[in-house]
Order: C-alpha cells, then structure tokens, then sequence
C-alpha cells in the first residue's frame, strides 16, 4: 500500500480493489455495506486475526461507521504483523456520502437505504420497521397546520400509502402555519396540492387525494382499509364523524388540535382504551371559535403535528410507549407539555354500554 497509510479514501479504495474487506458495524450484517465486505466482530478480528486472514502480507480494508474505530483496529492489526491492514477514512458515512455502491440485504432497496440511513439506525428501529412503514396505509383527514406536517413527516419516514381528506382550498392565510403549500398554490384543492408535494418529496410513496367533507353518511366508506386514521381537523362535528368510523371499523385514531398557543394530542383506540367521545362527549360544547377568529401561532401546529406523526410511526412500527390511554397538553408560551390520564366511558354513546 502506498506509503504504508492507515487511513485511505472512499476513491482509493474503491479503485484498490481489496481482497479481504472486514466490517466492524454492529449492525453491518443487516444493512448496506461495501460490496464482497464482510461482518465481524472488532473483537473477534483483533484477538483471533488468523481466524480470518491466511497472510500477514494480505492487503486488507477495515470498515467502521466513521472510521474512529477502524483506525483503532488497523493500529492493532499492524502490531501484531498485519502490515497491509489499512482504515477506510470517513468509514461507510463517507463511502455512502458520495454514492459508492452498496449491497443490500433483501426487503430495501438501495436508494431506501440511503433514504432512510437515520432512522434504521435506531436501536430499536431497523429493517423490520422500516417494512412495517412501508406495507402500512393511513388516512390524515385535513391537509392544514396539523396535516402539512403529519403528510411532511409521514411522506419522510417511508409510510407506504397515504390518503389526503381535505374539501378546502389553500387560502394565503394558511401560508403561515403550513409550509407544505406556496403562494402560487393559492386557490388549489388542498387535497390535491398536499398530494403533489408528498409524491415530490417521497417517490416510495402512494398517495390518493380526496376533496370531500366527512360526515355521518360517508365517513366509513372513506376511511375503510385503513391501518390508523389521523384527525387533523378543527371542526368538532367531523371529529366526531371520524371518531364513529374509527370505532366501527376497529381502527386506531391519532388526535391532535390547537387552540392559540395551546395543543391538545392523544391516540383513541376503542378496542383497548377509551374513544375520542369518552373524552369529548358528543353532548359537551363543541362551539369552540376558530383559528380564523382567535388566531393560531403557527409553530404550535408545527410541533403537535409533529408528535402525532411520531405517534403514527410508534404504532407502525412498535417502537416506544403509545399515548393511549393518554392526553398531552402542549403549552408554547411556557415551553410545558403535560399529559392527564383519560379512561373508557362506559356510558360513552360511541364505544360504550350506551352504544350497544
């Protein structure tokens, strides 16, 4: 090797075609790697060398995530008589910065590794998870301060198939609170144009627009073959709508509103907890004053949008703790979130005694 280096580049390796490639990721037996590049412990590579190389004369690449530690690991190669070890500078982050090739192992491609890098990184994400987003289809019902960042970080995250309910128009005093439309998209369906921007973000995904109201009369048929249903919505008598079809279908339904610089979110999944109407009955005052009269600070929407896609991929994918059962209060004037429990109604008219 040129000068005896430790440490080479991406390229030169690339071009060095090296015979024996170690890889020494913890989880570099399940996602991309270099090709011919194989998995194995650094412990198992320093303390037993020969195991894996027949010459000390053999040129070999040692490949970590960003090569801190496969210099540690060709330091102690060297010292034991392995002169042709060298590090692969930067580790797989540089190889994939500049896109080298890769072999995937079976269920992503490539690209949706690449794509997805961060998140399959999690401990307790990975492969699997990944898959479960992309089988998976959900239905976000109102495409505006809530939706534009439920449909932004779903699209992000790989969810398979996505269905837009919206029966508005983008009007330009939405333009300050859902960054997913432009001032040229003014007067456009909003179903539509938040679809056109999820296909522009995420190719992966699927995605349907439906410019319709939901009420009583069509809320099942709309929502049907859905794994969770997201309610964006700030009319009280569509949630309620929405509720009834999540109820009746069996279908889990993340909620989330916001009131000035306040926000409410919760998971309702009537087959283990309570409903949306166990906690706001049919019966209780839905005449709350819009967003339109009271005004709305638009960051607020930003965040609980945002935690109810991070509660759309929990359930997906069984990672972390649901909030069912649970209401958070999202306060941005003190910078609090608060969560109070919330239980079935056995009384409720939707989901409980009453309803039989």
């Amino acid at each position: 090797m040129a000068d005896r280096r430790r440490g080479i580049s991406a390229h030169e390796a690339q071009s060095a075609a090296f015979p024996l490639i170690f890889d020494i990721r913890a989880l570099a037996a399940s996602t991309p790697a270099i090709p011919s590049a194989r998995p194995v412990s650094a412990d198992e590579l320093t303390s037993s060398p020969d195991r894996f190389i027949d010459s000390t004369e053999t040129p070999l690449l040692i490949v970590c995530d960003i090569g801190f530690r496969s210099a540690i690991v060709t330091d102690l190669l060297r010292s034991a008589g392995y002169n042709e070890a060298v590090s692969l500078e930067g580790g797989m982050e540089g190889w994939t910065a500049i896109g080298l090739p890769l072999d995937s192992p079976e269920g992503l491609t490539q690209q949706q590794y690449r794509r997805y890098d961060r998140q399959l990184k999690l401990p307790d994400f990975g492969v699997g998870a990944q898959q479960a987003l992309g089988n998976a289809r959900v239905a976000v019902v109102g495409a505006g301060g809530l939706g534009a960042p439920v449909l932004a970080y779903l699209a992000a995250a790989g969810v398979g198939s996505l269905t837009i309910i919206d029966s508005d128009d983008v009007e330009v005093s939405n333009l300050h609170r859902q960054p997913i439309y432009r001032t040229q998209d003014v007067g456009t369906g909003k179903a539509r144009t938040a679809a056109d921007f999820v296909s522009a973000l995420n190719p992966d995904v699927t995605v349907g627009a439906r410019s319709l109201r939901l009420d009583d009369s069509n809320a099942i048929d709309a929502l049907a073959d859905h794994d969770i249903i997201v309610t964006c919505t700030d009319s009280f008598e569509t949630a309620h709508a929405i509720n009834a079809a999540a109820v009746d279908l069996g279908i889990p339904l993340v909620f989330g509103s916001v009131y000035r610089t306040e926000g409410q979110l919760a998971v309702f999944d009537s087959r283990s907890g309570p409903c949306y109407a166990c906690v706001f009955p049919t019966d209780a005052d839905g005449s709350a004053l819009s967003c339109s009269i009271v005004g709305v600070l638009g960051p607020v929407t930003g965040v609980v949008g945002s935690m109810q896609a991070g509660e759309v991929v929990k359930l997906l994918t069984e990672i972390g703790e649901s909030s069912s059962g649970r209401l958070g209060l999202y306060d941005a004037r003190t910078q609090t979130m608060e969560s109070v429990s919330v239980r079935k109604n056995p009384a409720c008219r939707v989901c409980g005694d009453a309803s039989c």
